[in-house]
C-alpha cells in the first residue's frame, strides 16, 4: 500500500495541470474531501471512538488558496484529542484524571477500552489512525476523479 506522501506527490503531479480558481477543481477537490471523510467516519466508527460525537462531527474540509494553487485541508478541526487518536503519544496523570465525566457528586471513568496504559511512569495513548488509512483507501478515488477532471478540461 502506498504511503500518503506517494499518494500526495502523485496528485501534485497531476494537479499541475489543475486551473486554478474554477469550479470544475473546486467541485474536483469537493468530491475527493467529501470521500475522504466519508472513508475517516467510517474508520472512527471501526475504531468505537464515538462517545459524545466530538471526534467525527469535527471532521471537515477547508478549501485554501496560496498564489495560484488551490487545495482543500481535511481533518479533524478543534477537537485536542484528535492527534492523539491518530498518532498516539504520551498522556499525563493529569491529563489522565481528567477523563471523568461528572453526574453531580459521582465522577464516572470514561471508558478507556484498553486505548491507556501504563508503561513506567508514564501513561501512553494508543494509537486510533482514521485520517491516514481513509487517504490510503480513497487513493483510487483521487486519482480517478483528478483524471476525470482533465478529462473535462
Amino acid at each position: 500500500m502506498p504511503t500518503p506522501s506517494f499518494i500526495v506527490g502523485r496528485m501534485n503531479v497531476l494537479a499541475e495541470n489543475l486551473s486554478p480558481g474554477s469550479p470544475q477543481i473546486t467541485e474536483t477537490l469537493l468530491r475527493i474531501a467529501m470521500m475522504v471523510i466519508a472513508k475517516a467516519k467510517v474508520n472512527v466508527r471501526r475504531h468505537r471512538m464515538v462517545d459524545t460525537g466530538r471526534l467525527i462531527n469535527s471532521l471537515r474540509w477547508e478549501f485554501y488558496r496560496q498564489g495560484d494553487t488551490d487545495g482543500v485541508y481535511i481533518g479533524s478541526f478543534g477537537v485536542k484529542y484528535a492527534a492523539m487518536n491518530e498518532f498516539g503519544g504520551t498522556v499525563s496523570e493529569r491529563q489522565r484524571r481528567a477523563m471523568f465525566v461528572s453526574f453531580g457528586r459521582r465522577r464516572v471513568k470514561l471508558p478507556s477500552k484498553g486505548i491507556i496504559t501504563k508503561s513506567g511512569s508514564e501513561w501512553r495513548w494508543k494509537p486510533r489512525p482514521y485520517l491516514r488509512p481513509a487517504l490510503k483507501e480513497s487513493q483510487q478515488y483521487i486519482m480517478e476523479t483528478i483524471r476525470e477532471y482533465l478529462r473535462l478540461k
